[in-house]
């Protein structure tokens, strides 16, 4: 079995190749590499393995490079999950030799799995989450009794109060939907993403087909919003967010189930929710109330030039007194540490 390690961006049919397998995600695609590699320089080192010129295996990897948290491969940074795309029979034990011998040559102090991890014994956990997927099989009749009799309540309470739910696409709809973010990260004890990572997924994903900006009106007032990106026969839910003081019109209801609706007249097989974070009980039950189906996924790590050692961003949950400190510090303040960090902690 032989290994090339490629850029995927100087390959034309890159998406034409891994939509051959049907687990292949909108994270595995071309179009999320190149928001990666534009909004934070990281290098791709995406791994294809080949048998009697037949292609087994596909591992998409960053190489990540940092004076502060070190140097690593990690498959995908801000990739909820992307686990290895392997053919029949081929099992992931099988390719590790060569991702480890080019790890190691690069420098890498370990390699980050985010899914598909589990299958190799040497492989420490290094964080779980709980994820979410919706089957979109029903009509929207069959769709609609399939979500919790609370959330057909507040879906019906939005329409009452008169909140509008529109699908967008332009950079002017990316920008309304950042006020929101930046909100609601800073009310979550969270810097914000740049803004240019925001700009990149609407030049390489949006305008390229690949989803839409959902946003939420009242009288007027956009106040709440949410980023779907479609790829093959599955759509993803990647960013809510929403006005606080609103939150009694049940708009980001009214944002999800237009999405829903939208995504099973197109025929798509599934929609996912994301990752959760295990002591989220509040989004994990507003992901469930869909009727969706809740599995674990562990990201795993290989320790190549050294003892594999859990990132502290990685092992610690955010502390309880953030959001209260971070209401208090002026937007641009949290922007420009946003800007700053993730690039360093992918």
């Amino acid at each position: 079995m032989h290994c090339d390690f490629v850029n995927p961006l100087q390959d034309p049919q890159w998406n034409e190749k891994i939509l051959e397998r049907e687990d292949a995600t909108f994270f595995h695609s071309a179009e999320w590499a190149r928001v990666l590699v534009e909004a934070y320089g990281y290098e791709p080192q995406y791994a294809v393995f080949s048998d009697a010129g037949r292609t087994v295996g596909i591992l998409p990897i960053m190489e990540v490079r940092s004076l502060w948290t070190g140097n690593r491969g990690i498959s995908l940074p801000f990739s909820d999950e992307c686990p290895p795309l392997l053919a029949s029979g081929v099992k992931l034990p099988g390719l590790v030799e060569p991702l480890r011998a080019h790890g190691m040559e690069r420098g890498w102090s370990y390699l980050e799995f985010r899914g598909g991890g589990e299958m190799l014994p040497a492989a420490a956990v290094c964080n779980e989450f709980a994820f979410h997927h919706l089957r979109l099989d029903e009509d929207e009749d069959g769709q609609f009794r399939r979500m919790r009799e609370a959330n057909r309540r507040n879906i019906r309470k939005g329409i009452r109060e008169g909140v509008q739910v529109e699908r967008l696409y332009t950079r002017g709809a990316m920008d309304v939907f950042y006020r929101l973010h930046c909100e609601t990260r800073r009310l979550h004890g969270l810097p914000p993403q740049p803004a240019g990572f925001f700009h990149l997924i609407h030049k390489h994903v949006i305008e390229k087909g690949h989803g839409f900006v959902s946003l939420a009106r009242h009288e007027q007032r956009w106040i709440a919003g949410a980023v779907f990106f479609e790829f093959g026969e599955s759509a993803m839910y990647k960013f809510g967010a929403s006005d606080k003081h609103f939150q009694h019109l049940r708009a980001n209801n009214l944002v999800m189930w237009d999405a829903i609706c939208y995504f099973q007249r197109k025929q798509f097989r599934e929609l996912s929710l994301g990752r959760s974070r295990l002591n989220n009980e509040g989004l994990m039950r507003f992901k469930r109330s869909w009727g969706a189906e809740e599995t674990s996924v562990k990201y795993h790590q290989i320790g190549l030039q050294k003892k594999v050692k859990v990132p502290y961003y990685e092992r610690s949950e955010t502390a309880a007194w953030l959001p209260k400190v971070t209401q208090w510090i002026p937007l641009p303040v949290l922007r420009l540490i946003g800007r700053l960090a993730y690039r360093h902690i992918a």
